[in-house]
């Protein structure tokens, strides 16, 4: 664990100080036993330390980038992916976060390459999905209001404008605004009607025709591949692959990207 991400968790964790008492293990003692179990290379017990943090309701970005480059590490490579394309989704502009994530897919398609003798072929995300993961939507719906506020703003400063440059600077000040604004409502707009994303956790799976234990299995899926939620029943959920396959998985091997 680098030297930053301690010092941002033990932060997220000094927050917490006045709730610890309702956790079954303080949170620090957690952090604790993930950093020692790590260290003295149990990843197994450095793993589950960081997921009983996680479930203790610490839900921070560092906290999940450390999980997943443990299970990384462990060869655990769907719910590596799954945690890092979650710090990815909360901080796009996170290269360390991007970088590990790049590299742990690297690992795993190596893996599974290995194993079939064939190259693995990795699918991009449609363009409007990855279009609304540009921007967090804890910062683009402000950005949006922001542009809103500056172009009023600007447009009232215009009418009292004096001199011609300060009329040109105006309206070059709410052209821009207004950019920045219909950008960030794009990629709200991109984010809200994208379907609910998935991570497949496990490897070996295959999709049934139903969600039945004993349904006819259909078209496989990789361990780490992203998969659209379409519906749920019962313990299975109703998934589409990014190459247009559909079937059921059970909801405990999926790992949901967002709500």
């Amino acid at each position: 664990m680098s030297a930053r991400r301690w010092l941002a968790a033990a932060v997220v964790l000094a927050s917490l100080t006045t709730s610890t008492s309702s956790f079954a293990v303080p949170a620090r003692e957690l952090l604790s036993r993930a950093v020692s179990a790590e260290a003295r290379g149990d990843l197994a017990g450095s793993a589950r330390a960081f997921e009983e943090l996680v479930a203790a309701g610490v839900d921070d970005g560092d906290v999940l980038y450390d999980l997943g480059t443990v299970y990384a590490r462990a060869e655990r490579y769907g719910e590596a992916v799954w945690c890092l394309e979650r710090v990815v989704r909360r901080w796009p502009f996170d290269l360390g976060a991007r970088e590990n994530l790049r590299a742990t897919r690297v690992r795993l398609a190596r893996r599974d390459a290995g194993r079939s003798g064939r190259a693995v072929v990795e699918h991009e995300p449609p363009f409007k999905v990855q279009l609304g993961e540009l921007l967090p939507l804890d910062l683009s719906v402000p950005l949006v209001m922001m542009a809103e506020l500056a172009v009023i703003g600007l447009w009232l400063w215009r009418r009292r404008a004096r001199s011609e440059m300060q009329r040109v600077g105006t309206a070059a000040g709410m052209a821009l605004a207004a950019m920045v604004g219909a950008f960030a409502l794009t990629v709200v707009v991109a984010r809200r009607t994208s379907p609910p994303a998935a991570i497949v956790l496990r490897e070996g799976l295959r999709l049934g025709q139903s969600a039945r234990v004993d349904a006819i299995p259909d078209a496989a899926v990789r361990e780490g591949e992203r998969v659209e939620r379409l519906g749920r029943d019962g313990e299975f959920t109703r998934v589409r692959t990014l190459t247009g396959h559909t079937g059921w998985l059970r909801t405990r091997d999926l790992g949901a990207l967002g709500p």
